[in-house]
């Protein structure tokens, strides 16, 4: 092992021979003074530079691999680089740290670097993909697989791979649950042209176009769903492209999918599939055979005969099945794999992110503990909201049929979005609309917080992002879902949000829900005696 290192004030410089690579957790800026460095799929060479952010705890550190001169792929023999990592800007651990360093590094042994998420099949998989682009061609990569397999993992490394060999990446998120780019709640369509490092909070932004689900799952109204997904497809298909030499060049395609793979999930899935008609399919697999999709193209009708151009299937190993290959203790992998965080929290993460974005702050650099939670429902309760009249907007809940006496009481401390119709406006006239959440989606210009209402002047004063403002003015609905802030962002020492009931149920959020039943436990008059 052959590693230099040297630290300035706020920055570092470091030589790696090929075959070497250091972890990086925090944000940072890195530079490549010579040679070529790979971030998990991103090929760097001397001169670039590039910002970038990891979590230690919510995705895992980033490994930045020296490569041999002039080899796109990170398994390596010879050759030297030199990198200049540097201190974000505006940076709390920077203020921290005795050094002016926002970020934290460790050299990585031959036994870590064994432990890296990318594995040889996942490499394979992504050059698959990248020749085919090289080649002329648009593939559409679906990943599927269960919850908590590494689909949106493999998904960046895909993203960041094609960016090699294509200035624009279209990324479809159908699973909105989890989502890459959003707040939860939404599928969206977001076109990439920057490579896109570490877990979702830590990388938010605008999409190019979206529907508003309203709730964590397709469960509470499927037809909806599938509509919302073909419709993004639809644009990509319709509005994504760019002239060249007189014919339409589509840029790759990346869906990331839900991991609702049993029952009625199974049958969405299957859904989406056949809708997007995808070129490649990275299927995920674990250990266990019951947590698996079927290995055959499932999704295709039945009794279709193999045809020319069916899309390539791809068994891939899991990062747990990896993990467990390797005989990989979690606890003690700080710097190889992350352990996998309840999708609460990775939720509330991205909610704080959004509270961030409303007060006109970057979600990152930050830190992502309790006092950041508490600071920011503190600085979410006192910063200026917009204050818009209801009659501006229909109102439709998904959920509910709530009394038109009753509107304002139940949009008090919701979460909202801003939609307008996919389809040309019809005639109408102002109110309350209950029945206009149908399986025609509308498209969402963004996502608010109503911090308060004044009946007597049917007011609402509402939390959101100010950009783009000039898109939210063309929104004529106001749609409520099922989503909840996490109850650190309703409650401080100074503010509470209304509708809150401090120790009466044992799950955080502005509402009771209903209650789920704990078939698994046994009973204590079924337990078996002795």
């Amino acid at each position: 092992m052959c590693f230099a290192c040297r630290s300035l004030r706020g920055s570092t410089q470091l030589t790696l021979k090929a075959g070497e690579a250091v972890a990086l957790t925090g944000p940072a800026s890195v530079r490549v003074e010579m040679g070529t460095a790979w971030l998990a799929g991103k090929v760097m060479v001397a001169g670039a530079s590039l910002c970038v952010d990891s979590d230690a705890k919510y995705g895992g550190p980033l490994h930045i691999e020296a490569l041999p001169d002039q080899q796109q792929v990170p398994l390596a023999t010879t050759g030297v680089v030199k990198l200049t990592l540097a201190s974000r800007h505006g940076s709390a651990a920077a203020e921290k740290e005795p050094e002016g360093l926002s970020y934290k590094m460790q050299m990585l042994s031959s036994a870590q670097m064994a432990l890296r998420r990318y594995s040889q099949p996942w490499l394979q998989a992504a050059e698959d993909v990248v020749s085919a682009v090289r080649q002329g061609g648009c593939p559409a990569v679906a990943v599927v697989g269960s919850k908590g397999v590494g689909k949106s993992t493999l998904s960046r490394l895909l993203v960041n791979s094609l960016l090699e060999a294509t200035p624009v990446v279209a990324y479809l998120d159908t699973d909105c649950g989890q989502s890459e780019f959003t707040v939860p709640g939404l599928v969206s369509l977001t076109l990439l042209d920057k490579p896109v490092f570490g877990p979702p909070h830590l990388h938010m932004q605008q999409p190019t176009r979206s529907h508003f689900i309203g709730d964590l799952s397709p469960q509470g109204n499927p037809l909806h769903y599938l509509a919302s997904v073909r419709s993004l497809y639809d644009w990509y298909w319709n509005h994504c492209g760019s002239k060249q030499q007189g014919s339409t060049v589509k840029p790759p395609l990346v869906v990331n999918t839900h991991g609702w793979i049993k029952g009625l999930g199974f049958e969405v899935l299957a859904q989406v599939l056949e809708s997007l008609s995808p070129s490649h399919v990275m299927q995920l697999t674990t250990p266990n055979p019951n947590n698996n999709l079927p290995p055959d193209k499932w999704w295709l009708p039945e009794g279709l005969p193999p045809q020319q151009g069916d899309p390539l299937l791809y068994q891939l190993p899991s990062v747990g099945a990896l993990q467990q290959d390797m005989g990989v203790d979690p606890s003690g992998a700080a710097f190889g794999w992350a352990l996998r965080q309840p999708p609460a929290e990775q939720r509330a993460l991205q909610w704080l992110a959004f509270a961030r974005q409303c007060m006109g702050q970057p979600s990152s650099p930050c830190s992502w503990d309790l006092p950041a939670f508490a600071a920011a429902a503190d600085a979410l309760a006192a910063h200026p909201p917009y204050k818009v009249p209801l009659s501006h907007f229909q109102v439709a809940f998904h959920h509910a049929r709530i009394a038109d006496a009753q509107v304002l009481q139940a949009l008090n401390g919701a979460v909202v979005a801003f939609t307008k119709s996919a389809e040309k406006p019809q005639a109408g006239g102002e109110g309350v609309d209950q029945a206009a959440v149908a399986t025609a989606p509308s498209v969402c210009l963004g996502i608010g917080i109503v911090r308060s209402v004044d009946p007597a002047k049917q007011l609402l004063y509402i939390l959101t992002p100010a950009a783009p403002l000039h898109e939210l003015q063309q929104a004529t609905r106001l749609e409520v879902g099922n989503l909840d802030l996490p109850l650190a962002l309703l409650q401080t020492a100074n503010f509470m949000s209304p509708y809150i009931s401090v120790w009466s149920i044992t799950a955080d959020g502005t509402g009771a829900g209903a209650m789920k039943a704990r078939n698994t436990l046994l009973r204590q008059r079924l337990k078996p005696s002795g």
